[in-house]
């Protein structure tokens, strides 16, 4: 069976989009599929699969799976990409709300310029300040939920990009620590009211281009550390993310997240791309 399917990116962070409404894919082969169609050079490749599915609350569902086949809670980078899909393919008008495991998630698609509304962050649920050790070498995180699990760390010393893969991955697997898994934000300081992050992400197993939650998670402790002001820019090695939000006492409130996105190609999955024969 052929597949019709778009691949978009979000500053890097790329994705398979399908529209799943009539259940094209059955559930049970969802997760092996990512797999295949999502491993670089022997298929189509990206960070993830996006299924476009029914909502009997809102316009659509949108599910994420990791190209290692598991199902994730949220993807500000994909949520981006798949609202400027459906505004393109007439599924939703250009201000859409959807669903998704995390939770409601708002959106506005402005051309290619996407900005998505997150659900609000407790500050009191964060651990703040708290510390790891790798290597025998000590680092300071602060351990948030924002659509999924983010560990965020400051770093104090240049870390090569070979060097922040491995610590990326030992963290990311330190179930005394993190038993769910984490994904690990490197931040550094910049001018003004900007950041620098490197994000190694749970599933993809790979420090990407560009994390949209990872962004958001690294801006917010970034405020409540150095009690900076939003809005921030987050830099990233695939571009330049907007992140603002709202300080209240006890929680972070109307949290968005807004850059732009594309649309790079549009086609048809071949059974060669996802069976094994």
């Amino acid at each position: 069976m052929r597949i019709n399917f778009v691949k978009m990116n979000g500053y890097g962070n790329d994705f398979i989009i399908i529209d799943n409404r009539n259940k094209i894919i059955p559930e049970r082969n969802i997760s092996e599929m990512a797999k295949k169609i999502c491993k670089r050079r022997e298929s189509l490749g990206a960070d993830g699969l996006l299924l476009l599915e029914n909502s009997l609350l809102y316009d659509f569902k949108m599910r994420l799976f990791n190209s290692d086949g598991s199902e994730g809670e949220m993807c500000g980078n994909g949520a981006r990409c798949i609202a400027e899909y459906a505004f393109i393919e007439g599924i939703a008008n250009q201000e859409m709300v959807f669903e998704t495991l995390a939770g409601k998630i708002s959106a506005k698609a402005n051309d290619d310029n996407v900005m998505i509304q997150m659900p609000d962050v407790s500050i009191n649920k964060m651990e703040r300040n708290r510390i790891i050790t790798i290597d025998e070498q000590d680092f300071i995180y602060t351990y948030l939920f924002i659509g999924v699990p983010h560990c965020v760390i400051f770093l104090k010393e240049n870390i090569s990009e070979s060097n922040l893969y491995n610590l990326g991955k030992k963290i990311r697997f330190e179930e005394n620590y993190f038993p769910a898994g984490t994904n690990v934000n490197f931040v550094e300081f910049k001018e003004g009211n900007q950041l620098f992050v490197r994000t190694y992400e749970r599933g993809v197993e790979e420090i990407t281009l560009s994390c949209g939650t990872g962004s958001l998670a690294s801006a917010i402790v970034y405020s409540l550390n150095e009690e900076k002001h939003p809005p921030f820019i987050v830099k990233t090695k695939g571009g330049d993310l907007g992140v603002d939000f709202v300080k209240g006492k006890n929680v972070i409130k109307n949290i968005t997240l807004t850059g732009k996105v594309k649309m790079v190609a549009r086609g048809e999955l071949l059974p060669q791309s996802y069976n094994d024969n």
